[in-house]
Formats: structure tokens, sequence, C-alpha cells
């Protein structure tokens, strides 16, 4: 079920998402034009992506009886992924056989299309040995990991020591509020009231419960405040020379 639910998410955010809604719903017109903008010039960045839109353009251009044009975007389709499966349940069994003929018939030009998109592979010793190294820097964590309780943002940033004491601190306080809460509850009669007897012992438990949460509000406030108002370290990178 979660596989399901994440492979649905992916898909209503895949930029393909609005082309594909709008040829399953029969809108080609609109489907036509969303894949047009994606492909001219190509904005998607994984090949199977814009294979999926090749093939996409061409069932909408196969729907419109635009056959030439649906070939052409078929081969570069095919080209981009020569193993391209069809699903059956987004598209119709006419034009899955369009794409079978024109995988058997259209070889010759789908090969060498594919040899011209297929990136150069570097032989062993062709590169250049005077060629500069490339550094890249690292990206900066994000200071949003200060939200997360427990020093996780310290952690993140590198602040070990910070981290484990809010991490001891508030892992405390929050195991101290729990425990007195969940005694407390369970000294309540059936009635909600504490008996005579067991009063006292409940009054502790429940400023117990009270202390500890508001020392784990403390110690949280405190690391998202020094978290986000403490100045980052400077870079360690060297200068030029």
């Amino acid at each position: 079920m979660k596989t399901a639910i994440v492979a649905l998410l992916l898909a209503a955010y895949s930029p393909l998402g609005p082309a594909r809604e709008a040829y399953q719903s029969g809108d080609l017109p609109r489907a036509r034009t969303e894949l047009e903008a994606l492909l001219q010039p190509s904005r998607l960045s994984h090949p199977q992506e814009e294979a999926e839109a090749h093939l996409l353009l061409a069932a909408t251009l196969h729907a419109q009886e635009d056959v030439p044009r649906a070939e052409h975007e078929a081969v570069e389709g095919l080209a981009l992924d020569p193993d391209a499966k069809l699903d059956p349940l987004v598209y119709p069994p006419d034009f899955i056989a369009f794409i079978e003929r024109v995988r058997a018939r259209r070889q010759d030009r789908i090969d060498p299309r594919a040899a011209r998109l297929r990136p150069p592979v570097l032989l062993p010793g062709t590169a250049s040995s005077t060629a500069a190294p490339v550094l890249v820097e690292p990206r900066p964590a994000s200071q949003g990991w200060y939200l997360v309780p427990f020093g996780v943002g310290h952690f993140v940033h590198g602040q070990r020591s910070k981290g484990t004491v809010l991490a001891a601190g508030q892992g405390t306080a929050f195991a101290v509020s729990a425990v007195s809460l969940g005694v407390a509850l369970s000294l309540r009669g059936s009635d909600g009231r504490y008996s005579a007897q067991d009063a006292p012992t409940a009054r502790a438990f429940n400023v117990s419960y009270l202390v500890g949460a508001y020392a784990f509000a403390a110690l949280y406030a405190y690391g998202v405040l020094d978290g986000l108002l403490s100045s980052p370290p400077p870079p360690t990178g060297r200068g030029p020379g």
C-alpha cells in the first residue's frame, strides 16, 4: 500500500503529470501543447522521462491522425529507450501495434538516432593528463534541521557537543514527562478521579509531568534559537595561491 501511495505521489509531481492526465482524459490539444512545451527544447533531465514524453506525444498525434509526425516522435522515443514497454491501461491497442510496427520497420532510423543521443564513452588514456581537478564545494546543510528535536540539527551541522547535550537533556525531560503522565493517568479511578490514598502520589507525578514538559519545551526552544541565530562557521577552503 505504501509503495502504491509513493508511486502516485511521484507521478503527481512528475513534469509529465499534466500532459499524461490530459491525454488520458481525451483532451488531446492540451496534451500536445504540454508535451511540445516540455520537448522543444527538452526540459526533462532523465532519458526515460524524455522517451516517455516522445511516446506520449506520438500517441497524441496518432489519435489526431497525424501519422507521419507520430512516427517521428515514436522513433525519438525508441531511440532514447529501445526497450520501452507501453502500458495497455494507458495506451490503446492500435497505438501499441503502431509502435511495434515502427520498432520493426524503422530500425534503420532508430539505431543511428540512438547512437547520436548516447553519451560518449571515455576510454582509458584519452582524458588529458593536464586537466585541472574540479573542486566541488559541499552544499551547506539546511537550517531547517534545527527544528528537529533531540539535537539533530546540531549533529547535522557538525556541532556534536551541543547536539549531545540537547539530545540527553531533551530525551531525559521527555522520558520523565511521559512516564509521569502515564503513572498519573493509571492512578485515576473509573470515575476519572483519584482516591484519597492515591491523590498525593498522583499530585507528585502530575507536577513531575509538568516539570518535564516545560523542561523539554525550554531545551527545544533553546536548541532552535541557538541554531538559527548562531552565525555559520567560516569556510575552511583555501584561497587562491
